[in-house]
């Protein structure tokens, strides 16, 4: 469980991340991290959530991406568990439109 696991040195373990895929039906199409190109490392390593319980509590945070919420609507967000694994995907959409 997220917040209870040794995940030291698991990538992606816990994390919740934007790719570059625009749909979730395979691991090929939702693609890796996405983020500006000229960004000097990936700003999602660093994000992750705990669910102690199975319970989470909303929290917001910044992630400097390089990119503008314009930029991201029509890709993916994934939810990662403690082993890296992918278990939650969704599309970004732009409820405005």
């Amino acid at each position: 469980t997220c917040g209870t696991a040794d995940t030291t040195g698991v990538a992606n373990a816990c994390g919740i991340h934007v790719h570059q895929g625009t749909d979730c039906t395979d691991a090929d199409t939702v693609g890796g991290h996405y983020f500006a190109a000229d960004l000097d490392s990936d700003p999602w390593q660093s994000v992750m959530y705990t669910a102690l319980g199975g319970l989470t509590a909303g929290v917001n945070i910044k992630v400097k991406t390089g990119l503008t919420n314009q930029d991201i609507v029509g890709h993916t967000m994934v939810v990662h568990d403690a082993t890296g694994a992918r278990i939650a995907c969704g599309q970004i959409v732009d409820e405005m439109q």
